[in-house]
């Protein structure tokens, strides 16, 4: 009974699943950020050669910080709605 509730397929398991990968973009760029504010000792000219091997990006920081602040009201949500369904659940049980 409780896996039709909270087992593989269902909407819980998915709002967990969501919640995970949130936290996955979440950690991601914040590790962008601090890597944009990392003190880097190269010269104008190792980054420009860098930037043209293709081995740096340049992160736009504002919009990084958009791009965080969106994942956490996504976050938020599917939260609140995963603990709806706990809630849902834990009142069946008891009643």
């Amino acid at each position: 009974m409780i896996n039709h509730v909270m087992g593989p397929g269902t909407t819980t398991a998915d709002l967990r699943q969501h919640l995970t990968s949130s936290m996955e973009r979440t950690r991601a760029g914040a590790d962008r950020i601090a890597n944009a504010f990392n003190g880097n000792d190269a010269s104008f000219t190792d980054a420009l050669d860098a930037a043209q091997n293709g081995e740096a990006e340049a992160v736009d920081v504002e919009t990084e910080m958009i791009r965080l602040a969106d994942e956490q009201i996504r976050f938020d949500a599917m939260s609140r709605m995963l603990s709806k369904v706990y809630q849902q659940v834990r009142a069946s049980v008891r009643g």
